[in-house]
């Protein structure tokens, strides 16, 4: 009995100790479902069971070494292990990789260099022989244009026509000029241009009328008349026939030869200066459109009276200048009779020439205060050889003189052209019925209105006999331009009052004309602007006593309503240069 009893007392320290040690053992902060077990012990044999049993008593808690919470902490300390070491191991090859990569650029770069250096000579020598030598730019003009009056008169721009009076509220959009440009440079010494332009022809072939007799029988008769054309020597002529289409023909087509100055000659003043020959701009027309800036609105005035733009001959021109600073500009030549649209018949030839002084100097062409001079001397182009013994006006072999006075000045805001105008046998009827005129002007017979009332057939004659007859032509011009501060806005206008006989004491033809507007530049490659022009006959309405009636006693002809009616109109204009 002693000896039970003392078996179960050191079963029970046992235990106990066991427990004890079990609870000093630290136990982590953990959930109740952290891994930990019941144990349970037989006082009669001292065992301890981790499950319920027959006279067994219930030990403690224990808590295992390896709980389920530090397993997982050691498997994620290894699998974090194992990805670290796995990313090691790729970011090692990609370095590798990228290693090799640039290797392998240091070497392709290496071979394009030496390929370059090898090429480098040819290219060079191919840019500096083709694309800086060629320049390639476009123009073109465009408008829409309402008449509020029609009559006969010049047209306002270049293949600008309107039918005459009793057609107010005309109105029209155009294509008027479209250009390409070329410009080769091969050398220093040599340039070229040509400049095709396509525009809008206004010509008629053969017009044909028929007419039916009032009695019976009823007869018809059809007559077909010419209705332009042109006459050349005493036997032949030369046809037309347009009907309106877009033609296409060649503006300017010249050669500069740039260093005779500058090389060979060896004048310093005169470096800058060239000889051109070729289909050029005259020395007068495109140089004051630059210097008005703005021809596509209007054309300047000796251009709007008769004055072609380009001509086909030799000259010489180029600014005079001292450290850089411009003192003068000069342009002189020698032309065909014909300009650029016409063919030459003549055996003489025409001179021009006009010179600019700048006496404060300039720094560009344009630039600063100026005084030009430009006179014209030449012989109508209808003055064949066989034909040169007629003694005559401007539509055979009258010579033909035109002579303009300038003075200009030029800011950085604004500029001012005043100018005066001379001519001899320098404006025709051709001249005056460019924009519109009587249906006698290209040959076909105005219809009479009425009983008592001849047409238009009386007036045309009266017209020629004023303009042909060893004419006298005068005429006062203002152009100008400001820029409107702080805008894109700029206003501009030119007036011209014009005479074209001043042989005539009471001339029904003296007109002027104006042209004013505002220009919006949207961009350096595009501007458009609106503006108003007129052609007004100022000379009160009177009949004219025409000494020169087709009567053989020379008596006068009466013409009554001689002053040609106004015109007026109200335009948008447009310009792309590029």
């Amino acid at each position: 009995m002693r000896r039970t009893i003392r078996m179960v007392a050191l079963s029970m320290l046992g235990a106990a100790l066991t427990l004890g040690a079990v609870a000093i053992m630290p136990i982590p902060a953990r959930s109740a479902e952290a891994g930990a077990m019941t144990l349970y012990t037989d006082p009669a044999s001292g065992q301890v069971y981790t499950k319920r049993c027959k006279h067994c008593v219930k030990l403690g808690e224990y808590i295992p070494a390896g709980s389920t919470e530090e397993i997982e902490q050691k498997v994620e300390r290894r699998v974090t292990q194992q990805t670290q070491q796995q990313l090691d191991q790729e970011r090692a090859a990609m370095q590798a990789d990228e290693a090799a990569k640039q290797t392998q650029q240091q070497q392709w770069n290496a071979e394009m260099a030496k390929q370059v250096s090898e090429i480098q000579p040819f290219a060079r020598e191919f840019g500096d022989r083709w694309f800086k030598k060629i320049s390639i730019g476009t123009l073109v003009y465009g408008d829409y244009r309402y008449y509020s009056h029609t009559g006969f008169g010049p047209q306002f721009l270049t293949q600008q026509v309107w039918p005459g009076p009793g057609n107010e509220s005309f109105n029209a959009f155009d294509i008027t000029r479209t250009y390409l440009d070329f410009k080769f440079t091969p050398t220093d010494d040599v340039s070229m241009r040509v400049t095709p332009n396509m525009y809008l022809q206004i010509n008629t072939g053969t017009t044909c009328t028929t007419t039916s007799t009032s009695t019976k029988p009823i007869t018809t008769k059809t007559t077909c008349v010419a209705s332009s054309g042109d006459k050349s020597g005493l036997n032949t002529g030369f046809g037309q026939t347009a009907d309106g289409d877009l033609g296409f023909r060649l503006k300017y087509a010249y050669i500069d030869y740039n260093t005779l100055f500058q090389k060979v000659l060896k004048v310093d003043a005169m470096r800058d200066d060239k000889i051109t020959f070729g289909q050029q701009p005259n020395p007068l027309v495109d140089w004051e459109e630059n210097l008005w800036g703005f021809r596509y609105t209007a054309l300047t005035p000796w251009n709007y009276a008769s004055l072609a733009s380009s001509q086909v001959g030799v000259s010489m021109k180029g600014p005079i200048k001292v450290n850089e600073i411009q003192y003068a500009d000069y342009d002189f030549g020698v032309y065909d009779n014909a300009s650029f649209h016409a063919i030459e018949q003549t055996s003489t030839k025409q001179v021009m020439g006009r010179v600019t002084i700048n006496p404060f100097g300039a720094h560009s062409r344009y630039d600063s205060f100026g005084l030009t001079g430009f006179y014209d001397y030449g012989y109508s182009n209808k003055c064949t050889p066989d034909d040169n013994s007629v003694v005559g006006n401007n539509s055979t072999c009258g010579h033909i003189a035109r002579a303009a006075a300038l003075a200009h000045y030029t800011a950085a805001t604004w500029g001012l052209i005043g100018e005066w105008d001379y001519g001899h046998n320098a404006f025709s009827s051709s001249n005056l019925f460019s924009g519109s005129g009587p249906s006698d002007a290209i040959g076909i017979t105005s219809p009479s209105p009425g009983p008592g009332d001849p047409g238009y057939g009386p007036w045309y004659k009266m017209v020629g006999n004023i303009l042909n007859t060893q004419a006298v032509q005068m005429g006062w011009d203002f152009l100008g331009h400001y820029d409107i501060p702080h805008t894109p806005f700029t206003a501009f206008g030119e007036w011209q009052q014009f005479l074209p006989n001043t042989r005539v004491g009471h001339d029904p033809l003296d007109f002027e004309r104006y042209d004013l507007g505002v220009q919006w530049l949207i961009n350096k490659y595009l501007r458009i602007a609106v503006d108003t022009q007129a052609i007004q006959y100022y000379q009160k309405q009177f009949t004219y006593a025409e000494p020169f009636g087709p009567g053989v006693d020379k008596k006068q002809t009466l013409v009554p309503d001689a002053v040609p009616r106004d015109t007026h109109a109200f335009m948008l204009h447009l310009e792309f240069r590029y």
